[in-house]
This record gives structure tokens, C-alpha cells and sequence, in this order.
């Protein structure tokens, strides 16, 4: 029987949440922007724009991240939290990647597009994966807001898909139970 790689690798994947201090080697993240280029998209829009956070920019990344904690529990009025952290949830990546989509006029078009950002962020985690890269993806602060935009110099017309925390695993969390087949599916015959 053949080997099914690609399946092992999304299987195996995980989320990872700490990462070692270890830099990742030259041309890694290029190789991995590559493969997430190859993707289907349709009509060939290739909306995807990436933009790498690393070296000490991941360190202004990180105050960042403790300065729109600060602005969060503020206007929530609640305790700020441990921004220690906060600050070490981003510090500790050796880079970020953020997937930034051009948006189109025609809102099918934004769909459709977004869902090629998606799966452009899939491919990159499962190529990372591969090559003993830990990702995590994130929707969080670190995608939202005027202070995020002007960080990563953003146009009009782009729009923040999410953020890959990259790094070495300090640990690989253990698998998570997923709903049975049957019961996310249904057939029409």
C-alpha cells in the first residue's frame, strides 16, 4: 500500500505554545512562504501577502502585545493580567509571520480570497510541521487594530488574515479528541 505523507503530517500536527530559544535557519521561513504560495486560488488572484516579523522587531512585537493588554483591560475595566506573560507569549517565537490579504472590490471575491489566505496559512503550518517547526495561529490582539496596521505598515487595502507564532517546540502538546466522523457527516446518494 502507498505511503500517504501528507495525511500522516496533518494528523501529527499540533499547536504549539512555548517554543525554544532558538533562531530558525537562514532561507526556513522563505521555503516555507513558497509552499504557501501553491495553493488554489481562484482566477488566480493570489491574495496573499506575507509579512515576517523577526530578530529584535519580534521583541517590539512583544511590548506591543503588552501595550494593547494594558488598552484592553482599561477600557474592559478589569486587571491588566500578568503582562510577563503576555509579553513572552510573542517573545519567545522566533518569528511571526502574518498573512495579510489584498482585498478585492467584489465581495465574492473577498471570500474567495480569504479562503485561499486560510489554506495558504494551513500549508505553511503543515510544511513547518514537517521541518520540526512549531506554529501556533493566531486571531487575537496581534491582528487587530490601528497599532498592529501601522507596526506592520499595512495599505488601504490589505487586511490582517492572522499570525503564525513560529519557533522549536518547547513541548508538543498531545493530540485533542475530535467529534467521530459520523457524526460531521452525511452523504446524499
Amino acid at each position: 500500500m502507498a505511503s500517504h505523507p501528507v495525511a500522516e503530517t496533518v494528523r501529527q500536527r499540533r499547536t504549539v505554545y512555548s517554543f525554544r530559544p532558538e533562531s530558525l535557519p537562514e532561507g526556513l521561513i522563505e521555503d516555507l512562504l513558497e509552499a504557501a504560495c501553491h495553493v488554489p486560488n481562484h482566477k488566480h488572484s493570489q491574495p496573499w501577502r506575507f509579512v515576517v516579523v523577526r530578530g529584535k522587531a519580534v521583541g517590539r512585537l512583544a511590548d506591543l502585545r503588552v501595550e494593547l493588554q494594558r488598552e484592553r483591560a482599561a477600557k474592559d475595566g478589569r486587571p491588566v493580567g500578568d503582562l510577563a506573560a503576555f509579553r513572552a507569549e510573542v517573545a519567545q517565537a522566533a518569528a511571526v509571520v502574518y498573512v495579510v490579504q489584498a482585498v478585492a472590490e467584489d465581495e465574492k471575491r473577498r471570500q474567495e480570497d480569504y479562503a485561499s489566505c486560510m489554506i495558504a496559512v494551513y500549508v505553511l503550518q503543515l510544511v513547518a510541521w514537517e521541518r520540526q517547526v512549531g506554529a501556533r495561529w493566531n486571531t487575537g490582539q496581534l491582528t487587530r487594530g490601528e497599532a498592529v496596521r501601522s507596526f506592520l505598515d499595512l495599505g488601504a487595502r490589505e487586511e490582517i488574515a492572522c499570525c503564525l507564532l513560529l519557533g522549536y517546540p518547547e513541548q508538543v502538546p498531545p493530540d485533542w479528541s475530535r467529534k467521530p466522523l459520523q457524526d460531521v457527516t452525511r452523504y446524499i446518494e
